[in-house]
């Protein structure tokens, strides 16, 4: 039996949570009080997303073994993921305090904490508590950064990430929540921050092919950067068309900056971007409407520079048109909050 627990764990640390709940499955068959069974059983079926059977797992090793700090651990786990942070704090102060030592206990009442989102403060000083226990455990620097991050301390956050990269510079978890900080809330002319964050996704689905949830931001963070430029050449574009009729040359200088400027943001940005991200942005531009916006966004171009040397009776129309067509690529464009 020893053995086959060994395997389930070795299982599970290998992010195979099937294959352990079957090496476990004939083991509660056998034992069903079989605490340490029960706990990795839990975790298995919290990773296949099935909280309501974890819950009766974790409640059976508790009623089994009401004073093991693991049987409460992972109870208090169950109970954040179906969202009774109460219940998830109690039993992870309880798992602490039978355990005092074992620096993942302090983890896991960090989570609590910070997943029920009103007593930060205390779950820094769990996090910190953990990371004095094992100063050499990267997960532990990621849950203090999740926690710096809910304090909106955004610089402490990212340098608990870069001491968890540099204890495990292959973790997926620390690249992503770092690329994060880099491309959520930035202001549209921090480019250079947006496509450093674009690469720490690439780096993040690099070292865990299955993070979905970087595959995603990574989208995310590309279309913002193609809804700012369509933005910039919405308002020049604009701004030449009410200028037409009172000044020829301003709306001139205004389209010229249509042209220029959107150019100059785009090149600044994908000069900055990995050879790789730049063949992935090149793929994202030639499928779905993004097609279309590529091509409106042509079109505005034209409209544009046909503005620059067409009579002034003209600049109107052109630049109306111009407008219009950058009005078009932005709502092709995903929105930049999604």
């Amino acid at each position: 039996m020893t053995r086959e627990l060994e395997l389930a764990r070795i299982r599970l640390g290998r992010g195979e949570p099937a294959a352990a709940a079957e090496l476990l499955g004939p083991l509660l068959a056998a034992e069903p009080d079989h605490v340490a069974a029960l706990v990795l059983m839990t975790h298995a079926q919290l990773a296949l997303k099935r909280p309501d059977l974890a819950d009766e797992l974790a409640r059976r090793a508790v009623d089994h073994a009401p004073e093991s700090p693991d049987a409460l651990a992972v109870l208090s786990r169950v109970h954040t993921e179906l969202g009774r942070h109460d219940e998830a704090i109690a039993a992870a102060r309880a798992a602490a305090d039978r355990q005092p030592e074992n620096p993942y206990r302090y983890n896991r009442l960090a989570w609590a904490l910070l997943e029920e989102g009103r007593h930060p403060v205390e779950a820094e000083h769990a996090a910190r508590e953990a990371i004095r226990l094992d100063p050499e455990e990267a997960d532990f620097r990621i849950t203090y950064a999740m926690v710096m991050k809910q304090l909106n301390l955004i610089e402490r956050a990212r340098q608990a990430l870069r001491d968890a990269l540099g204890l495990a510079p292959d973790n997926a978890v620390a690249r992503h929540e770092l690329a994060v900080l880099d491309v959520a809330g930035h202001h549209p002319f921090a480019l250079t921050r947006l496509a450093r964050g674009a690469s720490g996704l690439v780096g993040a689905l690099r070292a865990d092919p299955r993070q979905d949830a970087s595959r995603f931001l990574l989208d995310v963070a590309l279309r913002q950067f193609l809804v700012y430029t369509a933005i910039i050449l919405v308002l020049l574009s604009f701004l030449g068309w009410r200028t037409a009729g009172a000044s020829v040359l301003g709306a001139r200088l205004a389209a010229a900056a249509a042209v220029l400027i959107p150019v100059a943001y785009a090149g600044y940005f994908v000069t900055r971007l990995d050879p790789s991200l730049r063949v992935y942005l090149r793929g994202l531009l030639a499928h779905g409407r993004q097609r279309i916006a590529v091509a409106a966004a042509g079109l505005a171009f034209v409209l544009l520079l046909a503005a620059l040397v067409a009579p002034a009776a003209w600049l109107g129309g052109l630049l109306g048109a111009a407008t219009a067509a950058g009005f078009a690529v932005r709502l092709l464009t995903a929105p930049a909050a999604r």
